[in-house]
């Protein structure tokens, strides 16, 4: 028996003193750099810094990199499971975790979803900054005191438009909550854009899919079912000579189109599928191929681009740059909704930047507010809980 027990404590010291010793010697031989574990003795041991060490050695573990893996595609082939970021649903669906919990866990009108979290002092106000309305009413005086207008504009994520994709039996059609916030908002005085309905009945009225099956994002008939809505409202609100003329009837008005279209297809690789991290995920999911529709110069035939002198400024996610700056390029909802004014657009797109950064990006490029008559504030719903450096009261220059 007792060597049994001294068996099982050598091992178990072996374990404990052998991973660190393997794991500095492979950063110290094959990395050749300084072992991971002497950063503990270089940093003020800070609550902080402890937590960014032990991530960081997450991250570098040659037992992790090679474990994980090999538990990610056991996890699927056996449970179907995937990553954290990403959610199974019906058939080969795939839908991004962020999008999921946003439909389902306290909205901005409730206590809950400011759990942690405290007021603080905004113009004479007692307010709490996670409020995504404190941001957007902020913004909205900023650039009403330069007589600029402001239209705020919520892109439904893929489970708001279908649910039944995500969970098998759904009835009927569950409402996001952005559609309160949108009456919210309305009620507040703010110009809004509701992109919902209209998705939802090209979805109900037989449109071709709306959305793609393994990415966040919409596919180009979605798109431009919320580029259509988007150009006509911004033609209420601006209707300045060029938007009249697209607008306005061709036997009294001289109507020069300034874009042409041209037709083509893209093949987008999801990016939830790529959020699975299942090493086997590009034998299992294929590319999609989506018509799409690039917006060219009448002119010169050149694809569409962006003039800073334009008069209407719009700040988006990847929402606005998917189609746009990357494959096939100019057709994207930007590109699409230039089409429908005849006229082109200056914008300002960050990646998951859309609630804080795009507004920190046009503070620092103040020049692009010059003669501009109209903002149009587009953002994916998810980020009014889960958007990148949250709704900071941003000052412009």
């Amino acid at each position: 028996m007792r060597k049994l027990e001294l068996t099982f404590a050598f091992a178990l010291l072996a374990v404990i003193a052998g991973f660190p010793l393997i794991q500095a010697g492979h950063e110290a031989v094959v990395d050749k750099e300084a072992p991971h574990v002497f950063d503990l003795l270089r940093k003020i041991p800070s609550k902080e810094n402890l937590h960014r060490w032990d991530d960081n050695s997450k991250d570098r573990s040659v037992f992790a990199k090679w474990l994980r893996p090999v538990t990610l595609q056991l996890r699927y082939d056996l449970f179907g499971e995937m990553a954290p970021k990403s959610v199974k649903g019906e058939g080969d669906w795939l839908f991004y975790n962020q999008d999921v919990d946003y439909l389902l866990q306290p909205t901005y009108a409730s206590d809950r979803f400011y759990k942690g979290t405290f007021d603080t002092l905004i113009a004479g106000k007692r307010v709490n900054p996670r409020n995504p309305l404190v941001a957007m009413e902020d913004f909205r005086d900023r650039l009403k005191a330069r007589g600029i207008e402001l239209l705020l504009v919520p892109i439904p994520g893929k489970p708001s438009i279908y649910p039944e994709k995500l969970w098998h039996g759904v009835q009927g059609q569950p409402a996001s909550p952005t559609l309160a916030l949108l009456d919210d908002l309305k009620r507040r005085g703010f110009n809004v854009a509701d992109l919902f309905h209209p998705l939802l009945d090209a979805k109900a009225a037989g449109a071709p899919q709306l959305y793609l099956k393994r990415d966040t994002h919409w596919t180009p008939q979605g798109m431009e079912v919320a580029a259509e809505a988007l150009a006509g409202r911004i033609k209420q609100m601006i209707p300045d000579p060029d938007t009249a003329a697209a607008l306005g009837p061709r036997d009294s008005i001289v109507f020069t189109p300034r874009y042409m279209i041209k037709d083509t297809t893209v093949n987008r690789w999801g990016d939830i599928a790529e959020m699975t991290k299942v090493p086997d995920r590009r034998k299992i999911w294929p590319e999609e191929s989506v018509p799409a529709t690039q917006i060219l110069d009448a002119k010169t035939g050149k694809p569409y681009q962006d003039d800073p002198a334009s008069t209407i400024l719009w700040l988006g996610d990847s929402y606005s740059r998917i189609y746009q700056t990357d494959a096939p390029g100019s057709a994207g909802i930007i590109s699409h909704v230039a089409y429908r004014l005849n006229r082109p657009l200056a914008s300002i797109v960050n990646d998951g930047g859309a609630s804080t950064v795009v507004r920190q990006q046009l503070a620092r490029r103040g020049e692009l507010l010059q003669g501009k008559k109209l903002v149009v504030w587009t953002f994916v719903e998810r980020d009014l809980r889960f958007g990148s450096k949250g709704w900071q009261v941003q000052e412009l220059p």
